[in-house]
């Protein structure tokens, strides 16, 4: 499974945010707008970095738990 997310950064607020792609090129693309929209509303400054994750695919459930025996 893969995923491609934006990391953003945004300076003096606390740790990261994400914003989920559905290609790198999405994200490429809104990237600077991203960037710019939050530089003007807020005057703080952000970071951003788009990534692309490839996950291993999701392990089955675990089994359920057996009952223990009755004891007589």
């Amino acid at each position: 499974m893969e995923r491609v997310l934006m990391l953003l950064f945004m300076l003096n607020q606390g740790g990261p945010t994400t914003l989920d792609f559905a290609t790198m090129e999405q994200c490429k693309a809104a990237e600077p707008l991203i960037v710019q929209n939050y530089r003007e509303m807020t005057g703080n400054s952000v970071l951003a970095r788009c990534v692309r994750l490839s996950l291993p695919p999701s392990p089955l459930p675990p089994p359920s738990p057996q009952t223990p025996a009755k004891r007589p």
